[in-house]
């Protein structure tokens, strides 16, 4: 089989080229009517060419059929015919007809004069006169001839005009090349095949079976049907590549494998999950990226403090290890024996209370009541989480031994003993007043109490069981010399449990050292004073004092509000606002403490009202676009700050950045953040308030956020401020806006260099993984400032100063400087997770009923 290249550069199959024969001897009617002679004609050897030309004026009409020629796969037949026509008369030639004769095999005497039509009929451009004696021969290639269907067939011509000269004829049938595309494989196909069905690479699965049709001029048509990359492989060009072990692809589709998350593993390649380490477990519901997990280790610290005869206080700290999970719920069990027989240890009987519970407990504190005298009693508190109830695994335990007598208190032996500790009074009574506050006790009892306790053992010298390493030693109480302020403020917290009581106690200030001034900001939930700090006599700090209303909070919500302060206390970056303490005041009229959280005073305070005074001012101004990209590059050295130390912002925003004295910008507020230990991202469960408009793609749908998620936040953000403060999407609506990025729409490109919106837009890849990290945000920032030319410091703070003043007398007024400014900061927040439905938002954007 010989295969050649056409002058159209597509494959084809040659069925017949008569310059490669030595004789034709193809049938001519009328006889002698045809002559075959050889020659070089068109070509560059001799060969048979075939000549009808007549003496005088005869036109009779002359027929020369080929021989039978098989059609092997050919589907539809196409000629290259070089050609040579003599010259009649003034603008007419007689046209020469083209026939096709298809025939299961060749017959003897056949075919007969005119045994078809013609199939299409042509004339010579450029006709040759008589007295030439080699005339100029014409060429046309790609001649359509038709499907072909049956074994062979065999070519006319017919022709009545003076001179024809037939050089050469080449038939062939055009071929449909081979090729891969969108994980499908087509074939080599004979042209005119219709459609073709193709099958799907390797490590692919057919989604609708993958076809396409084989024209006849050798061309495929479009692809109907698909093939997609099987769980286990990933798309590499147009193939489905086996995901590398260590990582796994759960799905079928385009997308990339992923690393194997935390405590799991493959162990070869294309792996559709990863396989948990031993004594590490995923949860039914848990997606695949969330990492392996297991029960906790048993609690720690367990100590006991006798109330009176027949009431003890049980406090344990926290496991250290609590296997990857946020949850850990606790079970206290009660074993007594009578001193006096030593018998075997049994169930407490029904007259020992434990309160709140002594089961799916979330707090470190119970209080048991109904204790005989006369009895020992052993109480275990065990630790487990989701793992332990979904695969039922027993529960980590510690044990602690009261001896009733001796009133001491024995650990049963541990494979690691503790270091030897004394707790101080404040931290034995934090689980105490915990627990009694679920009793339903008022702060003020509890505070009562524990000033008669210790001013009863300051008097009796009363000896009582705290933490020992060794069996049957008995402490010492220390006496207290704290201020009845600051006992006062310890014993409100203490009511909020021991964890978060344990995280703030460090940064705990006394109520006295605060003075509150006049009100810098007031939103929904809280108001922002102006106030004078002194952590030491004669050290005056001028601070922001941030506090909740009041009559509108629980102790959730309480506690709620001191998580941003938990979180606070650990950022150390110039780049970060830094808390400086926390206090709570008593309220007359309820059992709830106002908490107070003192951070440093921002005089220009956050930088879109700022921005907006640069706009909107009443003089006219303008701050330098270098003094812009500084501000996003200290917003991105604060972000990659939190990023590495594994918070996620979750409400990063113009409006939450606040601009100090030196014009340092510092990224606050962190009512949304989380801390993300043993895994990459935070799913969020419930409803709550969340920024839509400033919230990435993958939040939006699924109520994932990563740092890639407060990338998309910073690209908003950096959008604020080159726009001057302008509200990102004002004209589209909330529930509008996740069906809008999904089909690619983007922010418009604001007034500034376009490298400048690249960068943003790098922000705003769908794909998180795509989305550059802070630190090299920061880097392209540096770059950008430093194509610009270098601004005199005097220079800028001299526009930046004008612009200060401006937005101070904005906030002097209560409003901002334009109606589309004025209208307040609700629309920003709306319920999550969940879609977005605009039935339920009022008219700020909020929802308005709550989803569960």
């Amino acid at each position: 089989m010989l295969i050649w290249l056409t002058p159209f550069y597509l494959l084809a199959e040659e069925l017949f080229n008569s310059t490669e024969q030595n004789v034709l001897n193809w049938r001519v009617y009328p006889p002698n009517a045809w002559k075959e002679v050889k020659m070089k004609l068109a070509h560059e050897r001799v060969h048979p060419v075939y000549q009808a030309c007549d003496s005088g004026k005869n036109t009779v009409l002359k027929f020369l059929w080929t021989n039978w020629i098989p059609r092997k796969n050919a589907r539809h037949i196409f000629m290259n015919l070089f050609f040579a026509q003599e010259d009649e008369s003034p603008n007419q030639l007689s046209e020469v007809s083209i026939h096709l004769l298809e025939l299961e095999k060749p017959k003897a005497n056949y075919p007969s004069r005119k045994s078809s039509d013609p199939v299409l009929r042509l004339q010579a451009t450029q006709p040759f006169s008589p007295d030439v004696v080699i005339p100029k021969v014409e060429w046309r290639f790609g001649i359509n001839l038709g499907p072909v269907s049956h074994a062979g067939f065999h070519v006319g011509f017919s022709y009545s005009g003076p001179c024809l000269f037939i050089a050469s004829i080449k038939l062939y049938n055009k071929k449909c090349l081979s090729f891969v595309w969108k994980f499908t494989v087509f074939e080599e196909a004979p042209g005119d095949s219709g459609l073709v069905r193709g099958s799907c690479v390797e490590g692919s699965v057919e989604l609708s079976p993958p076809q396409r049709e084989c024209q006849a001029d050798g061309q495929w048509g479009p692809l109907q049907g698909e093939c997609s990359c099987a769980p286990g492989f990933q798309a590499v060009g147009d193939i489905c590549e086996a995901c590398r072990a260590g990582s796994y692809k759960a799905v079928s589709g385009s997308s990339h494998c992923l690393p194997c998350p935390a405590n799991s593993r493959t162990e070869a390649p294309g792996a559709r999950e990863c396989q948990c380490f031993q004594g590490y477990y995923r949860m039914p519901e848990d997606p695949d990226v969330t990492p392996c997990t297991k029960p906790p280790s048993s609690p720690t610290n367990l100590t006991s403090l006798t109330l009176n005869r027949t009431t003890v206080a049980f406090h344990w700290d926290p496991p250290i290890d609590l296997g990857g999970r946020d949850e850990v719920w606790y079970k206290v069990e009660c074993n007594e024996r009578e001193v006096e027989s030593q018998g075997q240890w049994q169930v407490c009987g029904i007259s020992v209370k434990i309160s709140p519970s002594s089961y799916q407990l979330n707090g470190t504190t119970v209080i048991i009541m109904g204790m005989e005298p006369h009895s020992d009693y052993r109480l275990t508190i065990l630790a487990s989480n989701a793992v332990n109830y979904n695969f039922n695994l027993p529960s980590s335990s510690q044990s602690i031994t009261i001896n009733r007598w001796q009133r001491d208190v024995m650990f049963t032996p541990n494979p690691q003993p503790q270091e030897e500790k004394s707790l101080s009074l404040w931290a034995i009574w934090s689980g105490v007043t915990g627990c009694l506050l679920l009793m339903a006790l008022v702060p003020s009892t509890f505070c009562f109490v524990r000033r008669f306790y210790a001013k009863l053992t300051s008097v009796q010298d009363q000896e009582v069981e705290i933490l020992p390493i060794h069996s049957r030693v008995t402490y010492r109480r220390h006496e207290e010399n704290h201020q009845d302020s600051q006992q006062t403020n310890i014993c409100l917290l203490e009511g909020l449990g021991g964890r978060l009581f344990g995280s703030l106690r460090d940064v705990l200030v006394d109520r006295s050292t605060l003075l509150l001034g006049k009100v810098l900001g007031a939103g929904e939930f809280g108001t922002v004073y102006e106030g004078i700090f002194t952590p030491e006599p004669g050290a005056d700090i001028k601070v922001a004092v941030k506090t909740m209303k009041v009559g509108i909070y629980s102790h959730e919500d309480l506690e709620s509000f001191l998580k941003e302060a938990e979180l606070m206390q650990n950022f150390h970056h110039n780049n970060v606002v830094k808390l400086l303490g926390v206090s709570l005041e008593s309220q007359p009229d309820s059992s709830i403490p106002m908490p107070m959280v003192i951070l440093p005073f921002m005089k220009h305070r956050d930088l879109r009202r700022f921005l907006i005074a640069t706009r909107y001012g009443d003089i006219p101004m303008f701050v330098p676009y270098q003094s812009l990209l500084r501000f996003m590059m200290d917003i991105a050295a604060g972000m990659e700050y939190l990023s590495s130390c594994g918070f996620l912002h979750r409400d990063l925003a113009a409006r939450n950045c606040m601009l100090g004295d030196d014009l340092r910008v510092c990224v606050a507020d962190f009512g949304l953040s989380k801390k993300i230990c043993n895994k990459n991202y935070y799913r969020q469960k419930v409803a709550i308030r969340m920024p839509v408009k400033w919230m990435a793609i993958e939040s939006l749908a699924d109520n994932i956020y990563t740092s890639k998620s407060d990338v998309w936040s910073f690209g908003v953000t950096m959008w604020e401020i080159v726009t001057r403060g302008k509200t990102p999407y004002s004209a589209i609506n909330n529930h509008e806006l996740l069906e809008l990025l999904e089909s690619g729409y983007r922010l418009k490109s604001p007034d500034c260099d376009q490298k400048l919106y690249e960068l943003m837009q790098s922000c705003w890849h769908q794909d998180p993984t795509q989305r550059p990290c802070f630190q090299k945000l920061e880097e392209d920032l540096q770059i950008l400032l430093s194509q610009l030319p270098p601004l005199e410091a005097s220079e800028e703070a001299h526009y930046i100063n004008q612009g200060l003043e401006v937005a101070l007398r904005g906030y002097a007024e209560g409003g901002e400087a334009k109606a589309e400014e004025s209208q307040t900061m609700g629309n920003i927040y709306l319920a999550a997770p969940g879609a977005v439905d605009h039935l339920l938002e009022d008219e700020e954007g909020y929802l308005k009923t709550e989803v569960k």
